[in-house]
């Protein structure tokens, strides 16, 4: 064997690990960026119903197609079901709207060849309206997400995180960026705020901490301070300024739905109400004014706040 050929007979294996749910107009143009140079791409798939699965097992003998259900354990356990299942020695921790530049793969492969580390952190340029941002919270991602495999794991049911072992002494840091291409539409990026929002929220319930009217009012304010002055959100132009509110609404809309939670007032006891006030009044003319159903009715602190308004309502033709 020749000496030229002898680097690619022990040439360290270095696979991609993603996950997917109704992703069939990116997953095409993910799997062009990373089959010509990896060995390997497993896709952990949360129960498709558009053309994803059919693009994966269209794509050849390099992917690995798993059907796993997202469980209680969230995107971290969708993520280790695709380590159980990768066969190479390095793994690549991608979103199927993620690409790769030939900078940063030949990077990677030069970093993984030979090194003690157990991982590598790289930066992302995140697109939003699709266009690169420079500043805001945008530019503060730098994780480990190319790892040795049997020594990383994720943890955290939403915003996911990549633990490896013997760190932070074991993670190098590469200067190439990863592209983040994210939403094609700012509807589209609304309809999975609000998942997410309600998922923070009702962790927020979970913990027992409860909404204040200056968190509704204080964290918002802050956010949008941070994210637009402080980080330089403004460098971006309008879509800076309108990631900065974007950002700003999310904090608010968690609280507002954890408060919601916490206070909760059951629709039932407005149908019973009407019923009650149906119940106390007459379609003929009476004399003198009858008493108000609504204050005869039991309430929480819920429906009393509601209740105010109906107190004087009186019978129809009254």
């Amino acid at each position: 064997m020749s000496t030229s050929t002898q680097p690619c007979s022990i040439r360290t294996t270095l696979g991609v690990v993603a996950i997917s749910r109704n992703e069939e107009r990116d997953l095409p143009g993910f799997l062009d960026n990373v089959l010509p140079w990896v060995d390997e791409v497993v896709l952990v798939d949360d129960g498709s119903t558009d053309d994803t699965k059919r693009i994966a097992l269209e794509a050849g003998e390099k992917l690995r197609l798993v059907d796993h259900p997202m469980s209680e354990g969230g995107f971290a356990e969708q993520r280790n079901t695709g380590i159980r299942h990768a066969n190479s020695q390095w793994l690549l921790h991608m979103d199927v709207d993620e690409r790769v530049t030939p900078a940063l793969a030949r990077e990677m492969r030069e970093s993984i060849s030979q090194t003690d580390l157990n991982a590598f952190r790289y930066p992302r340029l995140n697109f939003f309206m699709h266009r690169a941002m420079r500043g805001g919270n945008w530019r503060g991602w730098n994780n480990p997400q190319l790892a040795r495999a049997g020594s990383h794991r994720f943890v955290n049911k939403l915003h996911e995180k990549c633990v490896v072992d013997g760190a932070p002494e074991k993670i190098g840091q590469l200067a190439e960026e990863m592209w983040h291409l994210c939403d094609e539409s700012y509807l589209e990026r609304l309809s999975k705020s609000n998942h997410y929002s309600q998922i923070e929220a009702q962790k927020i319930v979970r913990d027992g901490r409860r909404v204040r009217w200056a968190h509704l009012l204080a964290l918002p304010a802050v956010d949008f301070a941070k994210n637009y002055l402080l980080k330089r959100g403004f460098r971006d132009g309008m879509p800076g300024l309108i990631a900065a509110l974007h950002g700003a609404s999310a904090v608010f809309r968690i609280r507002a739905m954890a408060w919601e939670l916490q206070n909760q007032v059951p629709r039932e006891e407005l149908e019973d109400m009407v019923q009650r006030l149906w119940s106390g009044s007459t379609l003929e003319s009476r004399q003198g004014e009858p008493e108000s159903v609504v204050e005869r009715a039991p309430m929480n602190q819920g429906t009393r706040n509601i209740a105010r308004p109906l107190a004087a309502t009186k019978g129809i033709g009254d």
